[in-house]
């Protein structure tokens, strides 16, 4: 092992950085003067560095010529990374925003380096494949590379989920490397087009000079606490008392105590599934479901278990005997109780729904304590009352804020547990209770204008805001072909993004089901099925990257959903290389099983996309390596949505699955790619640095080593005391899938 002090032998004395190359320190000491030598001579910008000159000087001035003589490789490839995805994908996007985003600042300029990989000047020149020198820039080594990777600027503001720029990969064919290739080198293949179009989404993505263009970052305000008076309390014990032939003597936690409940709920789940409008939020007139299931959840947050558990077993005979009396009675006897006004009807509709959909997310993450099971068939009470109200229909606006809070609301919830039945589509492999075909709604509006605290704010935001799309036209949008598109979807809200990336899921899901059947019997889609599919990512990332509020930080002001988006994304890049939704078998709760399975049954295929999926895999660990692994599992993955944990098993795996391909002492067959060489050179670098004394021989010594320590570098970010116990479940199914891989070798 090389020491990692004495290869870098350049340390800043501002703030004793070490750097490996004298250039490096100069670049960073820049960093500190803010000097800015490099001037433009077209336009008077100027820059910290010469190679950031370059780059102004060719996507502000010479970018549409760059693109037109981009070089192809002999199978239709477009080679070099210098264009980003923006600037290649239909001319959706204008020259105005890439000129805007060509002058960004010096701490921005470095965090940007480090989820690009390479330097710029080393992408402009370069025309040929993508080796490791354009892996690290300049030909410098991995430690310069993690030298880039940037710290966060405060421990409750990291920069995780790196997502790479990809390799330049058509649309309409992708070879595997399964049989040797019959074209000739040289020969280009008359069906592939000399220009590509590749969802290169990392591009800007991850550059937080986009967050620089959206105004100053500032870090997101916690929520108010909620205070539980003693009259509050006693109304819940008075409503408790009418449930007393599904209750026997409930014990309701004290005032304070239920206090700090709601408050967990606000501060643990609130930003995940915004449906709560908390501006007008009042606790004195949550019906008792709602208030339960709130604090039986909350509770969760604050690590009382047993006090969660226990309202969760108040609040659920409540809320299904409220569901009895209400609504299934009412059904039944063909009558209404006259006396309540519509308008209360449908709130008390609305807060029962959300209420279930709280509960549910109590027990789905547990094996028993609550019993997950209950969660699903709780979620069949969410679905008939969902549609019992009309799953398109929305209350009346008459232009005043409190009608249009009542709106969004409704819309928010009825979006929201349509991700959320995905989520049991995605985590136990079950069928969609509701097709995304069937909602007809806009997509939500901005978190900005749902967060205004008054009637005021809220009119000046709305007024900076367009009108948000139907879910159906974003969809077709996303999904149409051809330059020109009539009514291009230009951008969404972070929550309409997270619905849009959900219905793509759901699509994938229903494709690969439909491919197991007879005749079909294959659990590969095929390039026409894959297509449409990597173009809708594409354009999604694009309406991502023009979203204000969207950030890859889970700290971002306007909440964690954009962050959660894009590891929705990555699964959705994995599920198109390997049909994980059968293999996985988390229902079992067993981590042997589990292992089992994902090991004896997925299979994947080399391949430009594999290799690119895998890109994505291993990007995604780099910077909770370079934090530490440790004190990422330990300070920050437990604030994160359980679906990052979710995507994270499929990383991992995926991730182990591709080096069984490519990393083996003997000569594979096919030989590796120039893309496979610097994917594998970057993975071996990347578990050098995070495990001590391993040098290279030794983990390419057989074919499945490797993937054993990236298994276990996964499995050590969910193996602390979480919150959820499926998290600790995808920590203690890695371990095993990676005693599996160390079994082979032994």
């Amino acid at each position: 092992m090389v020491n990692v002090t004495s290869s870098r032998p350049y340390q800043c004395q501002r703030c004793l950085r070490a750097f490996a190359r004298l250039e490096h320190l100069q670049r960073h000491d820049r960093s500190h003067t803010k000097e800015k030598p490099f001037v433009c001579g077209r336009c008077s910008k100027s820059f910290t560095r010469k190679d950031l000159l370059s780059r102004h000087e060719r996507l502000a001035h010479s970018l549409p010529a760059r693109i037109s003589s981009s070089p192809a490789s002999p199978n239709g490839v477009a080679h070099g990374l210098s264009i980003p995805a923006l600037a290649v994908t239909e001319n959706s996007v204008s020259m105005a925003p890439l000129q805007d985003q060509a002058v960004p600042s010096q701490a921005q300029v470095t965090d940007a380096l480090s989820d690009l990989g390479p330097t710029e000047s080393s992408m402009a020149e370069s025309t040929g494949d993508y080796s490791s020198t354009m892996m690290y820039g300049d030909g410098d080594d991995f430690t310069s590379f993690f030298d880039s990777i940037p710290l966060p600027s405060h421990p409750y503001s990291p920069t995780y989920q790196p997502l790479p720029v990809f390799l330049p990969l058509p649309f309409d064919s992708c070879p595997t490397y399964d049989q040797p290739t019959e074209t000739q080198p040289g020969e280009e293949s008359a069906s592939t087009p000399a220009r590509s179009i590749l969802p290169q989404h990392g591009y800007h993505l991850l550059s937080p000079q986009a967050e620089e263009a959206h105004g100053p970052y500032k870090a997101r305000q916690p929520r108010r606490s909620i205070s539980v008076t003693t009259q509050c309390r006693g109304r819940i014990v008075g409503y408790l008392a009418d449930y007393s032939n599904v209750l026997s003597e409930p014990r309701l936690p004290s005032r304070h105590a239920l206090s700090r409940c709601l408050t967990g709920y606000l501060m643990g789940f609130q930003d995940h599934y915004p449906f709560m409008h908390i501006p007008t939020l009042s606790v004195e007139s949550l019906s008792l479901q709602l208030f339960l299931s709130m604090a039986a959840l909350g509770a969760r947050y604050i690590r009382e278990p047993e006090t969660s558990l226990n309202l969760y077993q108040i609040a659920k005979p409540v809320i299904l005997e409220h569901i009895r009396r209400k609504w299934q009675s009412a059904t039944l006897t063909g009558c209404n109780d006259r006396k309540t006004s519509p308008t209360r009807v449908d709130q008390d509709l609305l807060e029962t729904i959300q209420a279930l959909l709280l509960i549910t997310s109590v027990s789905l993450w547990f094996q028993q304590d609550p019993p997950h099971h209950e969660a699903l068939y709780i979620r069949s009470y969410m679905e008939t009352l969902l549609r019992q109200g009309g799953l398109n229909e929305l209350p009346v606006q008459d232009g005043s804020w409190e009608s249009w809070v009542r709106s969004e609301g409704v819309k928010r919830t009825k979006l929201i547990v349509h991700c959320f039945f995905n989520l049991f589509t995605i985590v136990f492999d079950l069928p969609p209770m509701i097709l995304t075909e069937e909602i007809t709604l806009d997509l939500p509006c901005t978190e900005r204008e749902w967060e205004a605290p008054t009637g005021s704010e809220w009119t000046k935001e709305r007024r900076q805001c367009a009108q948000e799309p139907m879910l159906q036209d974003a969809l077709s949008s996303l999904f149409a072909q051809g330059p020109g598109i009539h009514g291009r979807l230009e951008s969404f809200s972070s929550l309409g993004g997270y619905v849009l990336i959900h219905a793509i899921l759901q699509n994938i899901w229903l494709i690969q089901k439909t491919c197991r059947m007879t005749p079909y019997k294959s659990s590969a889609l095929s390039p026409a099925e894959i297509v449409p599919l990597e173009q809708a990512l594409e354009r999604w990332c694009q309406c991502w990257e023009r979203n204000q509020e969207a950030s890859t930080d889970p700290f971002n002001p306007y909440g964690p959903l954009s962050f959660t988006s894009t590891a929705l994304l990555r699964l959705a890049y994995i599920r198109l290389n390997a049909d994980f939704s059968s293999a996985r078998r988390l229902q079992t709760w067993d981590p042997d099983e589990i292992a089992r399975s994902l090991k004896e049954n997925l299979s994947v295929h080399r391949s430009d996309r594999l290799t690119r999926a895998a890109l994505h895999c291993a990007h995604a660990l780099s910077t909770p390596i370079k934090l530490g692994i440790n004190f990422v599992a330990q300070t920050q993955v437990v604030s994160w949505s359980n679906q990052y944990a979710l995507c994270s098993l499929e990383c991992a795996v995926l991730l182990a699955k591709w080096l069984e391909t490519v990393a083996t002492v003997l000569d594979p067959q096919p030989p590796l790619t120039e893309q496979e060489s610097s994917v594998l050179e970057f993975v071996i670098d990347m578990v050098m640095e995070a495990q001590h004394g391993v040098s290279r021989e030794w983990l390419l010594a057989n074919n499945t080593r490797l993937g054993a320590m990236v298994t276990r570098l996964w499995a050590r970010l969910f193996t602390a005391d979480y919150i959820w116990e499926l998290v600790n479940l995808i920590g203690r199914s890695l371990n095993r899938y990676a005693e599996l891989l160390e079994k082979e070798r032994s």
